[in-house]
């Protein structure tokens, strides 16, 4: 298995949300019974991303905190989907048709996180729990909505727009709210940007340097970032960028 051992957690007190819908009666029974393993997975390649769960009756990896990205590359062009806290994954699962056409499928940890893991024996508890279940439905189904965004944001002709509303939803996910803007706890380096949003490294650093003057982002010197505009509308923020598109593209 995976990681270092770092005890259990009661799933409902690692995530609430799970529990709406449920009545008090039920909460406390889900909230005694629903007890997953947790593993500590350190920064880096996560090597056995992949490996097959001890039984096929596994739901899943709930990612409790950390931010982990999963990096598809095809003919040398790397992509990335960034996921958190909060996030149901099954990094073993890997249509075989990306074998076909030589496309790797790789995931890091960009800092230490911790996964519960949602195996056999939760699966078999969450049985008397349907609520939970379809909260955990709801998971998957947010990720793949995300991803549906992200595709969407990667077609914007700019890259500072493509920039500026990753930076949003990062910080609408995972931000903490400070005197002075949004703090984004996620080191991400101009390569990673890059791959997220489907960029050039050298279109990226003209992008983040069209934030930062226009004030609405700021990196810290440990690589983590802080988000300025998460109360306004970020249409009318995009509206607003001067028109540089002769010079901020792919």
């Amino acid at each position: 298995m995976f990681g270092e051992p770092a005890g259990t957690v009661r799933l409902l007190d690692a995530e609430p949300s799970l529990a709406r819908g449920s009545d008090r009666q039920t909460l406390d029974r889900a909230r005694e019974r629903l007890i997953a393993e947790v593993r500590r997975i350190e920064s880096g390649a996560w090597e056995d991303a992949a490996e097959q769960p001890a039984s096929p009756i596994c739901l899943g990896y709930l990612i409790l905190d950390g931010a982990f990205t999963r990096e598809i590359v095809l003919s040398n062009r790397p992509s990335i989907e960034l996921l958190g806290p909060g996030d149901l994954i099954r990094p073993w699962v890997v249509p075989t048709p990306l074998d076909a056409m030589n496309v790797t499928d790789s995931w890091t940890l960009l800092s230490p996180g911790q996964v519960a893991i949602l195996d056999h024996q939760v699966a078999e508890q969450a049985k008397d729990f349907p609520s939970i279940i379809t909260a955990l439905m709801d998971r998957v189904v947010a990720r793949s909505r995300w991803l549906g965004f992200h595709l969407a944001v990667c077609q914007l002709p700019r890259v500072d727009h493509r920039l500026l509303l990753t930076f949003r939803y990062a910080a609408e996910r995972w931000g903490i709210e400070g005197v002075d803007g949004v703090k984004i706890p996620i080191r991400l380096n101009h390569r990673s940007l890059a791959a997220l949003i489907g960029a050039r490294r050298p279109s990226i650093t003209s992008a983040i340097g069209t934030l930062t003057e226009q004030g609405l982002i700021e990196r810290s010197e440990d690589g983590t970032w802080t988000f300025f505009a998460a109360d306004a509308d970020p249409m009318a923020i995009l509206a607003g960028i001067d028109d540089g598109s002769a010079k901020i593209g792919i």
